[in-house]
């Protein structure tokens, strides 16, 4: 049996699944007669249903969806296939566990962005490749030959149909090796999701020019290094000159239609055409909305399905704590109470969201959202001042206004009114048992933060429990540092135990106020 190296670089053999180790184990597999094979064999053409989708401003994708049994044949080929690809790092289209989210984060941070559009992918992989790939791996000719009549139609691969993906990552093996190997010598990283190919730099990648770096913006593929050129052409495909993209680190980065350039996140305009087909529901009512839609994108899908796709998505890609996304769930749910969409948030998301940066002068804390009392800090971060500043750091420039509506020195804890929408943040619940030393608890703040920041996370245990001047704290082992102070200390179930106080490199020993300590000084009025 042939090595899969030695002609797409994997150096291990394939072990060939025994249900396609020859045509009678294929066919009995398949649950699938000589009868019924001839006949996907000369009119699978008719077992297609073909139509287009809109992927933008006058663009359209066609579809080519097959009946339900070649389909339920194609999906189970497709799992026998998956067992005989072995997907590169680089490889995150059609892939469990990746995703154009994790396409889009293997290239946060890169000041650099080339982005290339391999065209008409699914059309240019034809039938006798996908013939000779497989025979090259050692299946049966026989075999091979049946799985792509299967699997193709009008002579190439179907978008559409379930066996599709695999394969054309299965073609794309040796595209993907010499890509990586471009991509070391440029210093560059290197990922593609199916016809979407993203390099990028820390530098500007002169590497991947023939001559000089383009301006942002679209480019010629022309502009290409010749390897780079060779690598895509010699493997069969060719680059569509409207889509090559070259960005900066002055200009908008995406990837596979998310943007990198700070946080990951949607296109603007991706959010606003959720918002404008519920604002169409909540004015029109649900069926001319969907007249509308309809006539608007020539589609049949239910509005309710499409947008609860496209929430769905945002949702992936921005958490379920982000306050867009829970603001369009609560608006979908209400225009569809029958189909709703969970909002419930993860406990790091929730977390996340409860604590927030306080702020006035040049100073910085922490304050944080408990449940049944408001936003809670420790009061030296808010002394002599009656008004500061809050915003969560995924959108520092977002800030709202808070003011001091008590405070108490001795206990080192404060209260803040403000305006921040329900949205916005999350609430975290209060400690209902006893702490005891070793106990374990989790410190969260903002110490030090700067633009770009995220909570930090400091784990320990308690050392002991105590009272200093008639106020019962919590000593910890770890370190909170300044900046800390006013965010929450959290036990094991993520309950609010007590308000950081102070610690750090400077004092000998790490505080938090003990949460009792705030419900007597409510209880005090």
């Amino acid at each position: 049996m042939p090595r899969w190296g030695a002609l797409f670089g994997q150096p291990a053999r394939v072990a060939i699944p025994a249900e396609l180790a020859d045509e009678a184990a294929l066919l009995a597999y398949l649950g699938l007669g000589a009868g019924e094979l001839k006949k996907i064999w000369y009119y699978r053409g008719r077992m297609y249903q073909h139509f287009s989708i809109a992927k933008g401003p006058n663009k359209v994708r066609t579809i080519s969806a097959p009946d339900g049994r070649l389909k339920f044949l194609q999906r189970k080929l497709a799992d026998k296939l998956t067992e005989l690809y072995r997907p590169r790092n680089p490889v995150h289209g059609f892939v469990a566990e990746r995703s154009v989210k994790t396409n889009a984060l293997a290239h946060m941070h890169r000041r650099f962005v080339v982005n290339i559009d391999l065209k008409d992918f699914f059309p240019t992989i034809s039938q006798n490749r996908i013939e000779g790939m497989l025979a090259s791996l050692g299946i049966d000719a026989r075999v091979a030959e049946i799985l792509a009549r299967i699997c193709c139609n009008n002579g190439h691969l179907p978008q559409g149909a379930p066996s599709s993906p695999v394969l054309s990552n299965m073609i794309c093996f040796r595209l993907d090796k010499k890509l990586m190997g471009i991509a070391k010598e440029a210093r560059c990283i290197y990922t593609r999701y199916a016809d979407d190919i993203t390099l990028s730099s820390h530098q500007p990648p002169t590497a991947l020019f023939e001559a000089t770096i383009p301006q942002a913006g679209r480019f010629s593929p022309d502009l290409l290094a010749p390897e780079l050129r060779n690598a895509v052409h010699q493997n069969g495909f060719a680059i569509n000159p409207n889509k090559a993209h070259y960005a900066d680190r002055h200009s908008r980065r995406t990837v596979t239609g998310l943007k990198i350039n700070e946080l990951l996140n949607v296109d603007r305009r991706y959010v606003r055409n959720i918002r404008a087909a519920l604002h169409s529901i909540e004015t029109l009512g649900i069926k001319d909305a969907e007249k509308k839609f309809h006539e608007k994108h020539s589609g049949r899908a239910s509005l309710a399905a499409h947008l609860h796709g496209k929430i769905s998505f945002l949702t992936h890609i921005k958490g379920h704590s982000d306050p867009v996304v829970r603001s369009v769930t609560l608006r979908f749910n209400k225009c569809f109470p029958t189909r709703t969409i969970m909002v419930a948030p993860t406990p790091s998301e929730m977390r996340d969201r409860a604590v927030w940066v306080v702020e006035h002068s040049e100073n910085h804390g922490t304050a944080f959202f408990l449940k049944g009392v408001g936003l809670v800090t420790a009061a030296h971060c808010v002394e002599g001042v009656d008004e500061v500043e809050i915003f969560h750091p995924s959108k520092h420039a977002n800030k709202f206004k808070a003011t001091v509506r008590k405070s108490d020195e001795h206990r080192d804890l404060a209260i803040l009114d403000h305006q921040i929408p329900a949205t916005e943040y999350f609430e975290l619940d209060s400690i209902s048992r006893t702490i005891a030393i070793s106990d374990p608890m989790t410190a969260l703040g903002y110490p030090s933060w700067g633009p770009g920041d995220r909570l930090n996370i400091r784990p320990g245990v308690v050392s002991t429990v105590t009272v200093k001047s008639a106020v019962q704290l919590i000593e910890v082992t770890q370190k909170l540092t300044q900046g800390m102070s006013g965010g929450p200390l959290l036990d094991g179930n993520g309950a609010v135990a007590g308000i950081i106080h102070k610690g750090g490199p400077n004092e000998g020993r790490d505080f938090a106020v003990h949460i009792e300590m705030l419900q007597d000084w409510l209880r005090e009025g």
